[in-house]
C-alpha cells in the first residue's frame, strides 16, 4: 500500500483518537453516568411523556397528537420520528456515545474535514477544529438543553467541507475530476440530510445563507480568472443542487408536516387585524434577544459586558461579596456563584458569543494576508451574520431581511446569526496560519500583517485593560431599585470581569503574535512548533474560557434529574379521577413557561415557542385574565372550602374542561365544579363575520348554550330543541370516542382543540364534519339516534411525506454507492492536480 497513503489513514486515525480524548475530557462526568441538569430537556421530558409512552407501547399505531400540552397540540415540533427515512440509523450512528460529548466529538472531527477540504496542513487542521468546536455558545445551548441546536451546528462543517471539496475539485481538480464532484456532491447531499434532521431550521437557515455565498463566490471568481472552467462549474452545481435536493427530500417525512403545521402556529402569524396580520413572527418579538453593537467585542473579550445574566466572580476580589459580608449577609460566597453581571442591551443571557482572542486576531491576519474567493466568501458571511444579530440594534437592515429574505420572519432570537462566525472566523485565521506555515508570504507582509492585526485586537485588548470606564457605564436594566452602594459594587465587579478578560486577550494576542514573527521566514521546524505553541494557547483558551458555562456544577445523575416529576400527594389524588379526559392548571409553576405538568396531566398550560397561534391569542385574550383573577380571588383565603367559595367565573378555562386547580404540591386540588365537560349539546350558533368578531363574541356568550363559528363555516340541518346527552368513552392521544344519544340532529361542541387533520365517524364508518367554534375547540352536528362517535388523528402530511422520504434516501443511498463505485474505478492514476488543497 502506498505510503504517503498509510501515513494520511494513520495521522487520521490519532486525529479521531485526540477527538475523543478532548471530547470526554472536557466532560468527563459523562462516563460517571452523569447527565447535564438541562432545563430544556426537563421540559421536554414533560411535553413529549403521554406521546413516548404511548409510541412505545404502540409501535405501529404512532400518535402525532398530545393531549398533554395547552389543552392539545399536534407532536410536530416536539418529536421528528415519523419514520420513512432510511438514512436515520445512519444519523442515530453518526451520534454514538455519551451525550453531549458525542456532540463535541462529531463537532471536531466535521471542522477537522473542513479545514482539510481548504487545504489546511492536517496539524493546523487540528486546532481549527478545536477553535470551531469549543466556541463557548455551543457549551451554552448544550448547558441549557438546546441539543437540536447543537446537534445542527455539529453537521454544519460536515456539509460545508463537502460543498468545498466539490467546487475545488470540480475547478482546479485533473482531467478525471466529475468523479470525484460526483462524490463530494453525494457527501453534501448526506451530510445536508443529517443536519437538516438535527430539526433545528433557523440553524439550518444561516448554513444556506454560507453555502449560497460560497456559489456566488465561486461564480464571480470563475467568471474574473477562469471562464475555461465555468462548464466545470456549472456541472458541479447542478450536481450539488440535484443530489442536494434528494438530500433534503429524505427529510419530508419531517419537513412536511411542519410545513403544514407552521402556518397555524405563532411562526405564521396572527389571523386578528388588532395584531397587525402577518405572514410570520411580530418584528418586535423576533428581535428582543438582539446583539448589541456595544456587545460585539465580546466576540474577543468575553465579560466585556458581564459575561452571562447569572455570572461567576471571585469571590475573594468581588467587591459584591464584601458588601454582602459587611453587612451580615449569610451565603455571601455563595451568592458569588451567580451573580447580575450581565450589562448589556438583551432581556438575559446565558454568556457571550466568545470566538476566542487568538481566532479574532488570526481571522484579521487572514484578512491582511490571503487573497482570493475564500477570504471575501468569509468575509462576506461574517459581516451579513453581525448585521442580521444586530436586530433591533439595526432595524432598517432587519426590516429589509423580514421583508425581502424568504422565511426569515418565521425565526426569533436573531442574535443567532452569530453561530455562522464561529466557522468563518476560525477559517479565515487558520488559512492564514497555515499561509505563515507553508511559508506563502514574505517575512515582511508576514510582520505587516501581525502588526497590523495584533495592533487592533491586543491595542483594543490593553485600552480595556488599563482604562475600562471608557467602555461604559457598567450598569444594568437590572440594577434598577437597588441601592446605590449594592450598584456600586456591581459596577466594580464587572469592571474588575472586563479587566480580566482583557488581560487574557492581551497576553494570548501577544504570544500568538511572538510565535508568528518567530516561525516565519524560518525553517520548517521552528514554523511547526511556532504553529504547534499557537494551536495548544487555542486549545487551553477555549477549553478554559468554555468552563464556564459547562462544568461539573451543570451535572447530575438521572436519579436528581428526575425528580421533578415525581408524583406530588395532589398528583395521586387528581390521577384517581376515573375519568377518560379532564385538564388541569397548576398554578405552582409558571402556567405557560412551563411544562413539568404536561408529564402526567392534560394541561392547560405547558410552554413552546411554536404553540398554535389560535392558542395563543386565547391565551392573550383570555386565559392570562382568567388565571390572574384566580390569584387574586385565592390569595387570602386558607382553607379548600373557601377557596371553592372564593373560584371567580372563567368560562373559557370551563370550555376547556377545565376541572381541577393545583394550588400546592401537598394539598388537595380545588375542583372546579362549572367546568363543562368533554362535550355537550348547544341550542343555538352566532356567526362571527372576521377574526376579531369571533374572539370577542366569544366572551360574551354562554358557552354552555351557544357556539361562536366563522360565517363560512355556519352549519345547517340542526335542531335547535334537540334532546340529548354525550359523553366520552375512550381516550388515547389519537382517537377518542363518544357515546351520544339524538332525538334529533343536534349542534355538539366537544372541549378539545381543533386542529385539520382529525376526523370524525359514526360507528358504521359515516364521515361526520368537524367545525370549527369557540374560536379554539371543535364542533359537529350529529343525526339523530345513538350512536359512537370516533375521532382519529390522521393527517396525510405524515402518509405522504414518509413515502417520499422512503424514496428519496433510498435514492441517496444509491447515489452514494454509485459514486463510490465510479471513484474506485476510475482511480486516480496519471490525475495530475488532483491534491484536495490544490
Amino acid at each position: 500500500m502506498n505510503k504517503k497513503l498509510l501515513k494520511s489513514i494513520g495521522f487520521g486515525l490519532a486525529a479521531i483518537l485526540a477527538f475523543l480524548i478532548l471530547s470526554y475530557g472536557y466532560m468527563p462526568e459523562v462516563l460517571e453516568g452523569k447527565i447535564v441538569n438541562q432545563s430544556d430537556i426537563s421540559g421536554y421530558i414533560g411535553m413529549s411523556h403521554e406521546m413516548s409512552e404511548w409510541n412505545k407501547a404502540h409501535p405501529d399505531d404512532p400518535t402525532y397528537w398530545t393531549g398533554s400540552m395547552f389543552s392539545g397540540m399536534p407532536t410536530t415540533a416536539i418529536s421528528t420520528q415519523n419514520g420513512g427515512d432510511w438514512t436515520q440509523p445512519l444519523y442515530n450512528l453518526m451520534l454514538f456515545g455519551k451525550r453531549p460529548a458525542s456532540y463535541l466529538f462529531l463537532t471536531l472531527l466535521g471542522a477537522f474535514l473542513l479545514m482539510l477540504a481548504l487545504g489546511i496542513n492536517p496539524w493546523l487542521a487540528v486546532g481549527g477544529a478545536v477553535a470551531i468546536a469549543f466556541c463557548s455558545y455551543n457549551f451554552q445551548i448544550i448547558q441549557v438543553g438546546h441539543n437540536t441546536k447543537m446537534q445542527a451546528l455539529a453537521f454544519m462543517p460536515w456539509v460545508l467541507a463537502a460543498l468545498v471539496f466539490t467546487y475545488r475539485k470540480a475547478v482546479v481538480g485533473g482531467k478525471r475530476w466529475l468523479p470525484y464532484s460526483v462524490l463530494g456532491a453525494t457527501l453534501f447531499a448526506l451530510a445536508l440530510n443529517m443536519q437538516i434532521k438535527a430539526n433545528h431550521q433557523q440553524v439550518t437557515y444561516y448554513l444556506a445563507i454560507m453555502v449560497l455565498l460560497y456559489a456566488l463566490v465561486e461564480l464571480i471568481d470563475i467568471i474574473a480568472r477562469h471562464k475555461d472552467r465555468l462548464v466545470r462549474f456549472l456541472v458541479a452545481s447542478g450536481l450539488l443542487l440535484t443530489i442536494g435536493l434528494v438530500g433534503i427530500a429524505t427529510n419530508v417525512n419531517k419537513l412536511l408536516p411542519l410545513y403544514k403545521y407552521q402556518e397555524h402556529t405563532m411562526r405564521g402569524g396572527s389571523e386578528l387585524m388588532r395584531e397587525g396580520p402577518s405572514g410570520g413572527l411580530d418584528i418586535e418579538y423576533a428581535t428582543a434577544w438582539s446583539y448589541g453593537w456595544e456587545e460585539l467585542p465580546n466576540l474577543m473579550i468575553p465579560n466585556f459586558n458581564g459575561g452571562a445574566s447569572a455570572q461567576a466572580v471571585d469571590p475573594d476580589k468581588s467587591e459584591t461579596v464584601k458588601l454582602l459580608r459587611r453587612a451580615g449577609q449569610s451565603g455571601a460566597r455563595e451568592a458569588a456563584k451567580a451573580l447580575p453581571m450581565y450589562w448589556g442591551p438583551q432581556p438575559f443571557t446565558a454568556g457571550p458569543m466568545y470566538m476566542g482572542a487568538i481566532t479574532v486576531f488570526l481571522f484579521i491576519l487572514g484578512l491582511c494576508l490571503c487573497k482570493g474567493k475564500e477570504k471575501w466568501w468569509l468575509l462576506a458571511g461574517t459581516v451579513i451574520a453581525i448585521l442580521m444579530a444586530l436586530g433591533n440594534h439595526f432595524m432598517a437592515f432587519t426590516k429589509f431581511c423580514f421583508a425581502v429574505l424568504p422565511l426569515y420572519n418565521k425565526f426569533r432570537t436573531v442574535s443567532m446569526a452569530l453561530v455562522v462566525l464561529q466557522y468563518s472566523m476560525p477559517m479565515l485565521g487558520f488559512m492564514a496560519l497555515d499561509r505563515v506555515l507553508k511559508g506563502s508570504d514574505g517575512r515582511d507582509e508576514v510582520r505587516k500583517g501581525v502588526f497590523i492585526a495584533g495592533g487592533i485586537t491586543a491595542g483594543f485588548a490593553l485600552l480595556c485593560a488599563l482604562v475600562p470606564s471608557l467602555f461604559g457605564s457598567f450598569t444594568a436594566a437590572s440594577d434598577a431599585g437597588q441601592p446605590d452602594i449594592l450598584v456600586d459594587a456591581f459596577r466594580a465587579d464587572r469592571m474588575m470581569l472586563l479587566r480580566h478578560d482583557a488581560w487574557m486577550a492581551f497576553c494570548l494576542i501577544l504570544a500568538s503574535s511572538i510565535a508568528i514573527l518567530w516561525g516565519s521566514g524560518a525553517k520548517n521546524g521552528r514554523r511547526d512548533i511556532a504553529a504547534a505553541a499557537i494551536c495548544v494557547l487555542v486549545a487551553a483558551n477555549m477549553f478554559t474560557v468554555g468552563k464556564r458555562y459547562l462544568n461539573s456544577s451543570h451535572f447530575t445523575t438521572p436519579k436528581e434529574f428526575s425528580k421533578p416529576f415525581a408524583a406530588r400527594t395532589v398528583d395521586k389524588i387528581i390521577l384517581e379521577d376515573p375519568d377518560p379526559s379532564y385538564r388541569v392548571l397548576d398554578l405552582t409553576v409558571n402556567v405557560f413557561n412551563s411544562s413539568v405538568p404536561s408529564y402526567r396531566h392534560k394541561n392547560v398550560g405547558g410552554y413552546s415557542p411554536a404553540k398554535l397561534q389560535r392558542y395563543q391569542d386565547l391565551i392573550d385574550n383570555y386565559l392570562t385574565g382568567e388565571i390572574n383573577s384566580i390569584y387574586r380571588s385565592l390569595r387570602d383565603v386558607k382553607t379548600l372550602s373557601e377557596a371553592s367559595s372564593a373560584l371567580p367565573e372563567t368560562p373559557i378555562l370551563d370550555a376547556l374542561n377545565c376541572r381541577y386547580i393545583i394550588l400546592g404540591p401537598e394539598n388537595a386540588p380545588l375542583v372546579n365544579g362549572s367546568a363543562l365537560g368533554n362535550a355537550w349539546f348547544v341550542g343555538t350558533c352566532v356567526s362571527a363575520a372576521t377574526a376579531d368578531e369571533e374572539i370577542a363574541l366569544i366572551g360574551g356568550v354562554n358557552l354552555e348554550e351557544t357556539a361562536v363559528i366563522r360565517s363560512e363555516d355556519l352549519p345547517s340541518g340542526f335542531n335547535p330543541e334537540a334532546a340529548g346527552s354525550i359523553e366520552m368513552v375512550g381516550y388515547t392521544p389519537n382517537e377518542l370516542r363518544y357515546e351520544y344519544k339524538a332525538s334529533a340532529p343536534a349542534l355538539a361542541v366537544f372541549s378539545e382543540v381543533w386542529y385539520p387533520g382529525w376526523t370524525a365517524r359514526l360507528e358504521d364508518g359515516t364521515p361526520v364534519e368537524l367545525i370549527k367554534a369557540d374560536w379554539i375547540l371543535r364542533s359537529a352536528v350529529l343525526p339523530e339516534g345513538e350512536h359512537t362517535l370516533t375521532m382519529r388523528f390522521e393527517p396525510s402530511s405524515y402518509r405522504i411525506g414518509a413515502r417520499i422520504s422512503r424514496a428519496s434516501s433510498a435514492a441517496l443511498i444509491l447515489c452514494l454507492l454509485l459514486s463510490l463505485y465510479g471513484l474506485v474505478k476510475v482511480g486516480r492514476k496519471g490525475d495530475e492536480g488532483d491534491a484536495v488543497g490544490a
